[in-house]
This record gives C-alpha cells, sequence and structure tokens, in this order.
C-alpha cells in the first residue's frame, strides 16, 4: 500500500501548548486532534530576499489515527497544517 501525502498550507488553533514548545492539541477544519505522539522536528530557512522567515516542521500523531506536519512561522507564531499523511 502506498504512502500519499497531501500539501495543505491551512492556518490551526493551537489549543495547548507544551513545555517542549510543540502544540499538545489543535483545531483544525472545525475539529480537535490531540497529539498523542512527534515524529521528529525541523528547521527551515525562508528565503530572505523575499521577506521569508525561518520556519519550524513537526511531525505528529494524533488520537483520531492520522499524521500531520505541522508548520510553525518563528516571524509570527502562527502555526498552519503544512502536510497531512494518508
Amino acid at each position: 500500500m502506498a504512502i500519499m501525502t497531501k500539501a495543505i498550507g491551512e492556518p490551526i488553533e493551537v489549543i495547548r501548548m507544551g513545555a517542549d514548545r510543540c502544540p499538545d492539541a489543535f483545531q483544525w477544519r472545525g475539529r480537535s486532534y490531540r497529539i498523542i505522539d512527534t515524529g521528529g522536528t525541523w528547521r527551515l530557512l525562508g528565503r530572505w530576499w523575499e521577506g521569508d522567515g525561518e520556519r519550524r516542521f513537526v511531525r505528529v500523531a494524533t488520537d483520531a489515527g492520522k499524521t500531520f506536519d505541522l508548520c510553525r512561522y518563528d516571524a509570527t507564531d502562527d502555526w498552519h497544517v503544512y502536510r497531512v499523511w494518508d
């Protein structure tokens, strides 16, 4: 069975923030997701010539059985669903 991903790029509301600065739970498209595991973090630098800042990513597994890559924009502290794994 092939693993598929969907790029999303939609904002989320972080419901609770953990001590490690990763969300414990978030709300997306009217549904709340509790994070039960994290699978790693990484950072990407934006295109400085376009004013993009650094972004922080975290792969999370949720209580709904879905895996998400979440993205936090350092300059604004906004969180987004970057990718959903099927």
